[in-house]
């Protein structure tokens, strides 16, 4: 995630039914009983107890938690992991890493609200099974990273990227040597701010040449920050604006108001220059409608003025998803929507509390918080990452990530205000890989996502089209509507089949096949996206970029949907 406090600005056991039956029909989505290849002598030490972590009334399966140093000498600086084997049958010799953004947003707090085996979303009475959990498809760790982030420990000394990445693969090779995961594939994953993280410690571990501890098999980022925040803000902010118009209901005067400025900063002409397929040229690296020392001009800090504005009308707005609205559901991790503010009377938040620290082999002095913000603390020397405010971010080390895997997805959620996706486009359109710059043509082919069955309420998740994509030489972009900021949590399914692609299991988003953990096999439209079917019901998503994409489905699933009692009306995304 992207800590939006750091602008100042606060955005106020066994089955029962047939249905049931089905979807737990395959063992991927079952705990493990197996002995483990990773319990070892020196593992067994961080091992957690499954069926005994607090608040969770199920077993949540083997684990493991704690510190470990980011070098062999000295232990003042430590990161904490909390790692989960996959439940996966045939499990693979590979290992995704989860990194939370900020800077200084804990991993592990997303575990429990995004993409890990439990959940405890915002609103939710007690934590949940997550059917959607990336442990089902592989081995997953979450770091929280750098120091100064959640659980981790020591002196925060990074002051820029290389730094970040340096204690990264300190970390690292302690972790590969405890488990024993030398020459293991490695997929690096994340979020918001990593997406300065993800493609510095990519790049690092390429760089070593060392297959044994460092062998990169692909790199994934959602919602991210790749160059300065302008880029991705003030910028594109009023083009945003205009597409989301009666989600921020401005009247005419304001509208008119923020359309002369983009004028009068340049951000019109910039975006009519360089937001182009395939690129025209070079982007500058002085930005219009700003100084030379980074400060914004008088009245071109766009996404600030448009932020107070929607705050007028929907004082609980938040930055992350347009659509979001009072009242604020209660976050037992107390992220808040953003705003990061924990009621006086509601208590600890969940990781905060000294059981649940014992239980995950936590250290029992660390005030746990989401974002090091909260705590008044910063994970980069002086609060200033000079990779972004001194630098051109992470599109230095971008390209020999793609070159050298060929496996880069970069996905974006359309809701997103504080990270829009024209900001990664034109990233994208500025960097040179694989002989050219940028993508040559724009991203507009139809995003599928599975049918399934789904029949826990909790973590239910649609299927159909729900967006575009796009990939050239090795680089793949995704935009995803019905998501904000949070990808993971707004469109479980998606960020699911995202994995499936990372990890070669799928090849890319215009499969029809049926997610690799469905043990049902449920079937699938019965043509290719795109072409119509002259039988059956074809259903246009309100997500399409083109005539294309257009979905049709054969007689045989409509039966099958009416089996399931689902309407088909209701199959429209």
């Amino acid at each position: 995630m992207l800590d939006w406090s750091r602008h100042g600005l606060n955005t106020l056991e066994g089955a029962t039914n047939p249905l049931e039956v089905l979807s737990l029909g395959n063992p991927a989505l079952r705990p493990r009983q197996t002995q483990s290849r990773f319990l070892n002598q020196n593992s067994q030490n961080f091992a957690v107890n499954g069926s005994s972590i607090p608040e969770v009334d199920f077993d949540v399966g083997e684990s493991f938690a704690g510190l470990l140093p980011i070098n062999g000498t000295d232990n003042r600086n430590q990161l904490f992991f909390w790692f989960f084997p996959s439940t996966n049958p045939e499990p693979k010799e590979e290992i995704l890493i989860w990194l939370t953004g900020g800077p200084g947003c804990s991993s592990i707090g997303e575990l429990l609200q995004e993409n890990g085996p439990v959940l405890w979303p915002p609103g939710v009475f007690k934590p949940v099974r997550n059917k959607w959990s990336w442990h089902h498809l592989t081995n997953v760790v979450w770091v929280d990273q750098p120091v100064g982030t959640g659980f981790s420990q020591g002196e925060v000394t990074a002051r820029n990227e290389f730094d970040v990445a340096r204690q990264f693969m300190g970390f690292w090779k302690n972790f590969v040597d405890l488990f024993g995961m030398q020459n293991y594939k490695i997929y690096i994953t994340g979020a918001s701010y990593a997406g300065l993280y993800c493609p510095y410690i990519a790049h690092q571990m390429i760089e070593a040449e060392d297959p044994e501890y460092s062998d990169v098999g692909g790199m994934m980022v959602f919602d991210a920050l790749y160059s300065k925040e302008a880029v991705s803000q003030d910028i594109p902010m009023v083009p945003f604006v205009d597409s989301w118009e009666r989600a921020f209901n401005f009247n005419r005067t304001f509208t008119e108001l923020i359309h002369t400025r983009a004028g009068e900063c340049g951000y019109t002409q910039y975006l009519e220059e360089f937001l182009v397929f395939p690129p025209a040229r070079e982007q500058p690296s002085n930005l219009p409608g700003y100084n030379e020392d980074g400060s914004p001009k008088p009245g071109c800090d766009m996404i600030n003025q448009v932020f107070a504005a929607a705050v007028e009308l929907n004082p609980c707005f938040s930055v992350y998803s347009v659509f979001d609205h009072c009242p604020r559901p209660h976050d037992p991790l107390g992220f808040s929507g953003g705003s990061l503010i924990v009621r006086p009377d509601a208590g600890a938040v969940y990781f905060d509390h000294p059981d649940v620290k014992a239980a995950i082999h936590a250290p029992a002095d660390t005030q746990w918080v989401f974002c090091s913000s909260q705590a008044g603390r910063s994970v980069f020397v002086d609060g200033v990452d000079e990779s972004l405010n001194g630098g051109p971010a992470s599109q230095p080390v971008l390209p020999k990530v793609i070159e050298t895997t060929g496996n880069v997805l970069l996905g974006h959620g359309e809701r997103d205000f504080v990270l829009t996706t024209a900001g990664t486009l034109l990233a994208i359109q500025n960097i040179t890989w694989g002989g050219e710059r940028g993508f040559q043509a724009e991203p507009n082919r139809p995003l599928f996502v599975p049918y399934h069955v789904d029949q826990e309420l909790d973590v239910l998740a649609g299927g159909g089209i729900f967006g575009s994509w796009h990939e050239e030489r090795g680089l793949m972009y995704f935009s995803v509507d019905g998501a904000g900021h949070f990808l993971t949590i707004d469109q479980p399914a998606v960020a699911f089949r995202a994995v499936e692609i990372l990890l070669g299991r799928v090849e890319n988003f215009q499969s029809t096949s049926p997610f690799t953990t469905d043990g049902n096999a449920t079937q699938q439209p019965m043509l290719d996206l795109g072409v119509e079917s002259t039988g059956g019901v074809a259903l246009q998503s309100t997500a399409d970029r083109s005539e294309s994409s257009q979905v049709s489905l054969g007689m045989e699933w409509v039966m099958v949907v009416v089996f399931l009692g689902i309407s088909v009306f209701d199959l429209r995304v």
